[in-house]
């Protein structure tokens, strides 16, 4: 049959070419197995298609070399896929397989040459001393093989542990075919047109996920792509016998020629595009936890590249690591160092996904020195434990422009017991893009930071031109006191020294603020006392002030920034005054739900709704010459305190801002204990209580 002699001739082909990577020891024991299996295809063509018994008789003993000498190179095979370190099972099964394969061999050419009968499909072997003698010596190859790789299984690493299950699910398939081949060889199904070229291409392609690729998928996933492919080719032969079943004999006609070829050209072209949407869907049906390496890079790398924050990649590698390929858990260690990184502001406030590193730590030395996927086992003792500590089986570097960023610490899978082939690739292909990702959100992160900076010393700036109005007044007070004879000399010094106190306090808030302007602390704060604090800056912009406090406990911030926080809501306030109308502020804080309220209202101008969609949009205003810097000022305050503001206005009826300060940013007693007070906020807030109570 014409198929045996291709497949030999695709055997011996291929197994050439193994056999020139003299580097590599194992493709070459490879070569030489497939090579036998191309002579026993060999040897099957010449019993189905020669006649002549006298030339058939020596082809077949000549040939059958392939068959006895298949096992020996497999336990070659086998050998060096495990390092060629087992010297007892090179001398008790390797060595003494090639002896027998060669005795075999002679003998049956020589001494004992096997009976060939007719059948209806060609000729077959008698069974007889020969035929039993290489079942034997086949079993005891195999079952060697199968010995020699359970026992490395057991004390091998994990990277080890996922190939060798592979060696040993491709020495079990093997072997039972071989078991089938030879049970069936004095029958006549031995030659059948689909047992040899079927049995073939199953060891070979079993041969080359094993030796070539080391392929770790497991095997649903394997069968899958392999049933699509060959559905997906059984489809084009059908319909190349409906194309030459209306077209008849391409031979007899031009037309019938160019139908015939414009086939084979759309099968061209078709295959690799309907293989590439057929893969994807069959994995989805065979495998149930399985996907598309393909298509999930190509997802990830666009989500990635279109990530601006540190949330937006922990989306991304949530969807990627926990829900695609389904680990337990991962983290991504960031290297603690100067310049751009600030661990507390950037990598913290996200969650569980990033943490930090020291630069001298051990594992970041081991790590940077490794060039591949480090498994957890392979690691020494000591960071094993680390390992341990993060739940950790494999981990690599991230590096950018050859300085390592970050160390990605990769947990178990869900659904499996080891790291299929496809989520090494996955690792492998993170291990690169990471860096360029990381080294881009890094900076973004760092201009924006130094914007806020910017924003920040814009916002005080603008409000200097409200303060010095009021930090001139007590000077004028003072000085139209000592100028005129009004009061007496007691009531003089009354007045001077309240006046220098009041131009003391505005001077003192006043540097606070710009002296905090470059250093963020966070600390216990006392947000009524700020409040307070505030409007004492704003006293005379407004008719009426009223309060409606609760007491409400400190929460963890920067005491200066919600100073102007507070300062631009009260300031909005205090230049929404209508015509001929006095303006009155209202000021409540409340608690709900563990939370902490604040609300700020007056009775001013108010704003439109299209006003208030556009409210913190950059470098737009309510106001008339107004730039939006304070607004812009507010909202970032607002963020970087994890709070949360609601606008409620309405035109010529006045606007009211409430803010949410979560129960997480309420400060612990301890803490409250050890961090400093605001006691310039706390003084503020004793005047003015007393300043009412005198009133």
């Amino acid at each position: 049959m014409i198929q045996y002699l291709i497949t030999a001739i695709i055997d011996i082909v291929v197994g050439v070419l193994a056999i020139s990577k003299k580097e590599n020891p194992a493709a070459k024991a490879l070569g030489f197995t497939i090579c036998c299996l191309g002579l026993w295809s060999l040897e099957l063509f010449f019993l189905t298609s020669i006649k002549n018994m006298e030339e058939l008789d020596i082809l077949f003993h000549l040939t059958r070399w392939g068959m006895f000498l298949a096992p020996s190179f497999f336990t070659l095979l086998t050998w060096r896929l495990l390092g060629s370190r087992s010297q007892t099972f090179k001398k008790t099964v390797m060595i003494p397989s090639f002896v027998i394969s060669f005795a075999l061999s002679i003998g049956n050419l020589f001494f004992f040459p096997s009976e060939l009968v007719k059948t209806d499909g060609g000729y077959l072997p008698k069974p007889d001393f020969i035929y039993y003698g290489f079942g034997a010596y086949f079993i005891w190859c195999f079952f060697g093989s199968l010995v020699l790789v359970a026992a490395s299984y057991k004390s091998a690493l994990s990277r080890e542990k996922q190939r060798l299950k592979w060696v040993l699910i491709t020495l079990l398939v093997c072997f039972l075919i071989g078991i089938l081949l030879i049970r069936t060889m004095p029958q006549e199904f031995y030659l059948s047109k689909f047992m040899g070229p079927i049995s073939n291409i199953i060891f070979v392609a079993f041969l080359f996920y094993t030796t070539i690729q080391h392929n770790l998928m497991d095997f649903r996933l394997a069968l899958s792509v392999g049933l699509s492919k060959a559905i997906l080719l059984g489809f084009f032969v059908w319909l190349y016998f409906v194309v030459t079943s209306v077209v008849g004999d391409h031979n007899e006609s031009n037309g019938g020629v160019l139908v015939l070829l414009f086939f084979v050209a759309l099968i061209l072209e078709a295959y690799p595009k309907l293989l590439k949407w057929v893969l994807p869907n069959a994995k989805k049906i065979l495998v149930k936890y399985g996907y598309d390496f393909d298509q999930v890079k190509a997802e990830t790398e666009n989500d990635l590249k279109n990530s601006i924050s540190f949330a937006m990649m922990q989306d991304v590698m949530d969807h990627l690591l926990l829900r695609t390929i389904k680990l337990k858990n991962y983290k991504i260690l960031m290297i603690q160092q100067d310049g751009l990184l600030t661990v507390e502001s950037n990598y913290q406030q996200n969650g569980f996904l990033f943490d930090t590193v020291a630069e001298d730590s051990h594992l970041l030395a081991y790590c940077v020195l490794q060039t591949q996927l480090i498994m957890a086992d392979e690691m020494p003792e000591v960071l094993q434990i680390e390992m341990k500590k993060y739940n950790a089986s494999l981990c690599f570097p991230v590096f950018s422009d050859n300085k390592v960023l970050a160390i990605v610490l990769v947990g178990n899978p869900t659904n499996f017991s080891y790291y299929r082939y496809e989520d090494l690739k996955i690792f492998e292909w993170l291990k690169s893009e990471l860096g360029q990702v990381l080294s881009r959100l890094i900076r973004l992160n760092h201009m924006q930071d130094q914007l806020g900076e910017a924003k920040k010393t814009l916002s005080m700036l603008s409000l200097m031109n409200h303060y010095h109005h009021d930090i001139k007044v007590p000077f004028a007070i003072i000085d139209g006191v000592l100028s005129n004879d009004i009061y007496d000399r007691d009531k003089q010094r009354d007045i001077v020294l309240e006046q220098v106190e009041r131009g003391s306090r505005l001077i003192a808030t006043m540097a606070s603020i710009l002296g905090g302007k470059h250093k963020r602390r966070i600390q216990p704060c006392a947000l009524e006392s700020v409040v307070q604090d505030c409007l004492y800056l704003f006293e005379k912009s407004f008719d009426k002030v009223e309060y409606e406090f609760v007491g409400t406990p400190k929460i963890r911030g920067d005491a200066e920034d919600l100073k102007i926080l507070f300062i631009n809501l009260i300031k909005n306030a205090a230049e929404a005054r209508r015509d001929n109308n006095d303006l009155v502020l209202h000021i409540k804080s409340w608690i709900e739900d563990g939370n902490i309220f604040f609300s700020v209202r007056d009775n001013g101008t108010g704003m439109t709704e299209q006003q208030l969609a556009t409210l913190w949009e950059p470098n737009l205003s309510a106001k008339k010459f107004g730039n939006g810097i304070g607004m812009q000022a507010i909202k970032r305050i607002v963020d970087e305190h994890n709070a949360r503001i609601e606008v409620k206005s309405s035109l010529d009826m006045g606007s009211e801002f409430t803010l949410c300060f979560f129960a997480t940013q309420i400060a612990l007693d301890d803490l409250q204990s050890e961090a400093a007070k605001d006691e310039l906020a706390e003084r503020r807030a004793t005047y003015l209580v007393e300043k009412r109570n005198s009133q």
